[in-house]
């Protein structure tokens, strides 16, 4: 799996429009829901995320072959580009909060504490520490996700409020 669906990139985009002279309402309305519908895509790409990996590890117990070693690979990048999706996200809400914007920033702390956790599975890639790979796929991360996208679904809830 190659994850294609990269952020979009929802503050740039806020950007462009405030110079472009529209007023403050209107591009706060747009960056809501920007932030809206890339939580509903980051809860879509978690769960496929979540389900190739634990693929991979299935595989993986049974044969360490060239495919598996890069979906593993390809998994791992995923993760990256999850996070850096995550952090579009984040900064979103960190700009609607400045605007003044009554909202949490609590359902990024288990995001911010899974980076030990992916730290932990980059050195047993590369280390080709198979078993401890497969404990933290199967262990640590759908705790982590379910975690990360009910954090998620709440800040969406509550941007529906605004």
């Amino acid at each position: 799996m190659n994850f294609q669906k990269r952020p979009e990139p929802f503050l740039t985009q806020y950007k462009k429009e405030k110079t472009m002279g529209n007023d403050d309402m209107k591009n706060d309305v747009e960056l809501v829901k920007s932030v809206q519908k890339g939580i509903t895509e980051a809860d879509e790409i978690v769960t496929e995320i979540g389900d190739r990996l634990l693929d991979c590890v299935n595989l993986l117990r049974t044969e360490q072959s060239d495919r598996v070693f890069m979906e593993l690979s390809e998994g791992m990048k995923n993760l990256n580009h999850l996070m850096d999706f995550i952090m579009e996200v984040r900064k979103g809400i960190e700009h609607l909060r400045i605007k003044g914007y009554d909202l949490s920033m609590e359902a990024f702390a288990c995001w911010d504490n899974s980076l030990g956790i992916f730290r932990e599975m980059l050195s047993a890639f590369e280390s080709r520490d198979w078993i401890t790979l497969s404990d933290l796929i199967q262990y640590e991360l759908p705790p982590l996700f379910e975690e990360g996208k009910k954090g998620l679904s709440e800040i969406k809830e509550r941007l529906q409020e605004i």
